[in-house]
């Protein structure tokens, strides 16, 4: 798994310093593609006796590939995860009103989930649940009702789902996961690996199913889409599990990432094509190559627009710092470098519900601690 650690040792060592660690993500961009109807008119015209039919694509039209970022906003000591709504997020930030402990002869709070909501700042701070224990790696449910988080411990812990409007939460299980995994297959199930290799759902009650057994300890990138489930093995070998037929096929190779769109329709793929280069690519629900994006050493920290119609992306160079963060159309192609001062990302870039704001985070050293800075990117609507 020589790639994947290669990509997680900068971010292992921020996680030993906090408590708690976030990981990395990947995706791409594509446009269309016609027939007669003429380059990026999203049409096909059918000539027949007394009768022409006019076959209308249903990629969008390429109407806006401009993108403009409006502004650029940062938010020091705090880490954001995901958004509650345009104006809120879930981040994660150190508890101060609770003991600190002892490490190393320097003091160190415990880490709390709280919602931030913008128009009213860092006083109005609201704890989802204050303890002692490290709390991270939130992701909400796609409807924002309900919210997947960790007790963590360095780069392990235990899931728990919230109910954000009664705040009761419930257990996932005792068995120890990565503190990157954990998704949402729909409004009501997870799905995430465990370390004996299994891979497990759990409703919102905290019931929990096998989804099916695997040799490796080491899975990583499980999503599920439909009846689809992705994961990554040793090697990374790429595989696809379908929960109907129980079979389990291998999908490629050498695969970093791969993000499936919003509606499954597409994939975007991050592939180690050298030893120093990896290519982020478009691909169908088959794999089938449609668009290359970018090429660098390192391509992570990346998602889709909620719409499906942008990506947003992160480049390292050789020597470990980010070359950039971008923000690519999906239709044109056409990708954007953003002006935001990061040199590590330490969690996926996340978009709002909108689509119209971005949030990244990245980890600097201050006073021999690492201390965690959100930056919001604004784009133009």
């Amino acid at each position: 798994m020589r790639d994947l650690q290669g990509s997680k040792r900068n971010m292992t060592k921020i996680a030993a310093a906090v408590g708690i660690v976030g990981f990395l993500l990947m995706t791409g961009c594509s446009g269309p593609v016609t027939n007669n109807g003429g380059e990026g008119s999203g049409r096909e015209v059918i000539e027949k006796p007394q009768k022409t039919i006019t076959i209308v694509d249903t990629e969008p039209a390429a109407a806006h590939t401009e993108i403009e970022v409006v502004k650029i906003d940062e938010l020091n000591g705090i880490r954001g995860l995901d958004w509650l709504g345009e104006d809120k997020l879930i981040i994660d930030k150190e508890n101060k009103k609770m003991e600190p402990t002892t490490i190393e002869g320097r003091e160190r709070y415990p880490h709390n989930l709280y919602i931030r909501d913008l128009s009213k700042g860092e006083s109005k701070d609201e704890a989802l649940k204050e303890g002692t224990d490290n709390q991270g790696a939130a992701v909400l449910s796609p409807d924002k009702k309900y919210m997947f988080y960790k007790v963590t411990e360095e780069t392990t812990g235990t899931g728990y789902i919230m109910d954000l409007g009664t705040r009761k939460t419930v257990k996932t299980g005792s068995e120890q996961m990565s503190t990157q995994e954990g998704s949402w297959n729909g409004n009501e199930q997870l799905v995430f690996p465990v370390m004996t290799g299994r891979i497990l759902s759990s409703n919102l009650n905290g019931e929990m199913n096998v989804i099916t057994i695997t040799k490796n300890p080491l899975l990583y990138n499980v999503v599920q889409r439909g009846a689809n489930l992705y994961y990554i093995g040793i090697n990374n070998n790429l595989f696809l599990f379908s929960t109907v037929t129980k079979e389990t096929t291998l999908l490629d190779r050498n695969v970093i990432w791969l993000i499936p769109s919003p509606d499954g329709k597409q994939l975007a793929l991050v592939k180690r094509t050298s030893d120093t280069e990896m290519e982020l690519t478009i691909t169908d629900s088959s794999l089938h190559k449609k668009v290359a994006l970018a090429k660098s050493t390192q391509v992570f920290g990346t998602s889709w627009s909620p719409d499906g119609t942008k990506l947003a992306y992160s480049e390292s160079s050789e020597t470990g710092g980010v070359k950039g963060v971008f923000v690519a159309d999906v239709v044109s192609g056409k990708s954007t470098q953003i002006a935001v001062d990061v040199q590590s990302i330490a969690d996926p870039l996340v978009w709002s519900p909108s689509g119209h704001k971005i949030i990244t985070t990245t980890a600097v050293l201050q006073d021999n601690k690492y201390v965690f800075i959100t930056y919001i990117i604004t784009l133009k609507s």
